[in-house]
């Protein structure tokens, strides 16, 4: 109990209010000793001159602490009314920021709905007279349009689950080179659809770090496939681990168009891609997003740069352990999940708790 008020005392002479009173404390002791220091002039003067100053007509200590409050209440006023001006700011390039993200998801997710819909259309009206091969060919891009707008709420789920902080993070020692293995045999049919060899530089040290094993193999896969997409045919894409003090680094060199310096920090932002990626690379824009709300989850960072010669290298750094996490499960903000109701006759007898989907 004694802790506690000790704790809620510490917080309260954090806040504005416990500085307005301290502030105000001290100007009333200013005013006093002053009022204190003109009377004493006074004193002595008047065994000089017998006069009283006539400062003391209308000096008093009351009138003293009014005008310094006054004045310090003004000074306050100009502080907040600032503060008011940033907060302004700061809420409208948020509002502008979430029309930005609301026109852009609308953009991504009609874009595939309508592949589905107008082939889904001409299979309907030409089944009778499409030969086999023209419906096959209907039902393939539809698949495709799916599987995009499948990719893509996936990682809008994602996204949003990591940025409200509502997902579980199992932290426990991991071997980074096998999860980057494990992450390059995941890649290597793409890469060779490509005509691109993937390979890795590894820890000359094979130490366990302490992570989360599948979202830094959810990282990999992003990088990897990134580098894949921005790759010229023929090329190599190198996967180089090292060891920095406490902490590990990543890197993902692809020989690709590389990426323009004024675009290096805003590819993490949502649904932004670099202007140099190659036609038809695709992509929703929320994969880097997804790496580094992770790696931020970690304790690490994750970055962009160009290399000297070609091509653009994709880096992220965790440290080599996170002691409060490494026995027990993180969890990131509450559970992500929901209640269903079924329909009225059902839900009489019973509930079902639907978890949400990764």
């Amino acid at each position: 109990m004694k802790s506690k008020a000790i704790s809620t005392y510490k917080e309260w002479t954090k806040t504005n209010a416990f500085k307005d009173f301290v502030t105000v404390g001290v100007i009333s002791f200013q005013a006093i000793v002053l009022v204190e220091v003109l009377e004493l002039g006074n004193t002595l003067s008047e065994t000089v001159t017998q006069k009283a100053w006539p400062i003391d007509k209308f000096i008093t200590v009351p009138m003293i602490i009014a005008l310094a409050i006054a004045f310090y209440a003004q000074a306050r006023l100009k502080e907040r009314t600032i503060e008011m001006q940033e907060a302004k700011k700061i809420a409208e390039a948020a509002n502008n920021a979430k029309s930005t993200f609301l026109s852009n998801v609308s953009h991504e997710l009609r874009t595939p709905m309508h592949g589905i819909l107008s082939f889904a259309s001409f299979g309907i009206k030409k089944h009778a007279t499409a030969s086999p091969d023209k419906i096959l060919d209907y039902f393939q891009k539809i698949r495709q349009s799916g599987d995009t707008l499948l990719s893509l709420l996936n990682d809008l789920l994602d996204l949003a689950k990591l940025e409200s902080g509502k997902i579980t993070f199992k932290f426990r020692p991991a071997n980074l080179n096998s999860l980057i293995d494990i992450s390059k045999e995941e890649c290597d049919s793409l890469a060779l659809e490509h005509n691109l060899t993937i390979r890795c530089e590894h820890l000359e040290v094979n130490e366990k770090i302490t992570l989360d094993a599948d979202k830094i193999r959810q990282v990999l896969r992003n990088l990897l496939s990134n580098a894949i997409k921005f790759s010229p045919e023929g090329g190599t894409i190198d996967v180089i681990s090292s060891k920095k003090a406490d902490s590990i680094i990543v890197s993902v060199r692809d020989q690709g168009a590389g990426i323009p310096e004024n675009e290096l920090e805003h590819i993490f932002d949502k649904f932004v891609q670099s202007s140099k990626n190659k036609a038809g690379a695709g992509g929703t824009g929320l994969g880097l997003p997804i790496c580094r709300e992770i790696i931020t989850a970690h304790k690490g960072r994750i970055w962009a740069e160009n290399n000297p010669d070609i091509g653009a290298n994709m880096s992220f750094e965790i440290p080599l352990s996170l002691e409060a996490n490494e026995q027990e499960e993180a969890l990131i903000g509450a559970d992500l999940s929901f209640e269903i109701p079924l329909p009225l006759e059902a839900n009489e007898q019973e509930e079902v708790l639907v978890d949400s989907a990764s």
